[in-house]
């Protein structure tokens, strides 16, 4: 299931990513790692403390989607 919400919230932000390939790797880091979704916001929060800007606002984008996503699956 978090490899779904992760995949499915970076199809959907996508368009919106500038550092298209950074992302793309951190996802498929955080993918091989199968934990929860809660423990992948949670590392995702503390990677965009250590990133650079553009970098940084992505990171958040793709929490945002994936809590958004979580939302809609429990109503």
């Amino acid at each position: 299931m978090t490899d779904s919400i992760l995949k499915t919230a970076f199809e959907n932000i996508a368009t919106h990513i500038s550092n298209m390939d950074s992302v793309r790797e951190l996802i498929e880091e955080l993918e091989n790692q199968k934990k929860p979704i809660e423990l992948i916001i949670t590392i995702l929060e503390k990677k965009s403390e250590e990133a650079e800007v553009t970098l940084k606002t992505d990171i958040r984008i793709l929490i945002n989607e994936c809590r958004h996503l979580m939302r809609k699956m429990t109503h």
